[in-house]
């Protein structure tokens, strides 16, 4: 069966400051966990053994500037994967002028701020961003999303860009539930495909391969980065089960069988992931 990684996330960190209503977060006992320095340039060698184009974000279920070394995770990314749009999203709350620049300064393309409070927040984001644009004369402010951050971009010409999203609208009642994570909703299991098993890479702080971003406790594994190659893990028969079923818009399985995302590309999606395509040469196996 084929497959193309072309969206990455890997988690430095598993903590986040905050406890948001819509979000896992803090809702059950973790154990503040880094990944290391070895089985993150593991991860970032196993990506460039594929010839990895697509979007690349060290952070996944835990907030990234957390993570003092963050400008030094982006420099190694930067290094490794030349080709890679590396992006970051971030509650600001740790962000200052100096972090933000040294983030860029050491090859991040996007920042995405996501404001979570009120007016007041979103005002004191603003006044950062234009302090950081001024000094930095390729940086630009832009009115963005993450859609937006994701469009097309030749290698090498990807723009330096920095958003704030407006999130002040989330609400536990608006949100998916995260696979279960999150109470609520199904009374039996979508008859509906999912794309990010076909196309995405989760990686926990271990080097586990988990399924997906709503896999906050490791609960459905591929394999292990530090133990076998990315192909290995990636092509492994839980991975490849996951997508057989999927394709036949079968969630009769963990975490799958209890989660209400509706799994469907948007139609600008469709056509992001279509023109990247023909724009670069990344490997697919299967």
């Amino acid at each position: 069966m084929k497959w193309k990684i072309n969206h990455v996330q890997v988690q430095t960190i598993n903590r986040c400051n905050r406890s948001c209503a819509f979000c896992p977060s803090q809702k059950f006992p973790r154990k503040l966990n880094f990944m290391s320095l070895e089985t993150y340039q593991r991860v970032l060698d196993e990506l460039a053994s594929l010839g990895f184009s697509g979007r690349f974000s060290p952070y996944l279920q835990g907030e990234p500037l957390l993570d003092k070394r963050m400008p030094e995770l982006v420099a190694m990314a930067r290094a490794t994967l030349p080709r890679a749009k590396l992006l970051i999203q971030t509650n600001g709350d740790a962000l200052t002028v100096e972090l933000g620049l040294a983030l860029f300064e050491a090859g991040l393309h996007k920042l995405i701020i996501n404001c979570y409070d009120d007016a007041d927040q979103f005002s004191r984001l603003q006044d950062l961003v234009r302090e950081m644009v001024g000094r930095q004369s390729d940086l630009r402010f832009i009115k963005g999303s993450l859609a937006r951050m994701n469009r097309s971009e030749r290698p090498g010409q990807i723009r330096r860009e920095i958003a704030i999203e407006d999130k002040t609208w989330w609400r536990a009642d608006t949100a998916d539930n995260w696979a279960g994570n999150i109470p609520g909703g199904l009374t039996e299991p979508l008859k509906k495909w999912c794309y990010r098993p076909f196309n995405q890479l989760y990686v926990h702080f271990n080097g586990d391969l988990v399924l997906c971003c709503c896999d906050w406790k490791g609960e459905v594994i591929f394999g292990n980065l530090t133990r076998e190659s990315l192909s290995e893990a990636y092509s492994s028969p839980i991975a490849t089960q996951y997508r057989e079923n999927l394709n036949k818009k079968n969630r009769q399985m963990k975490l799958c069988d209890v989660c209400d995302y509706r799994g469907n590309y948007l139609l600008s999606d469709r056509l992001m992931l279509f023109i990247s395509r023909l724009l670069t040469n990344g490997r697919e196996t299967g």
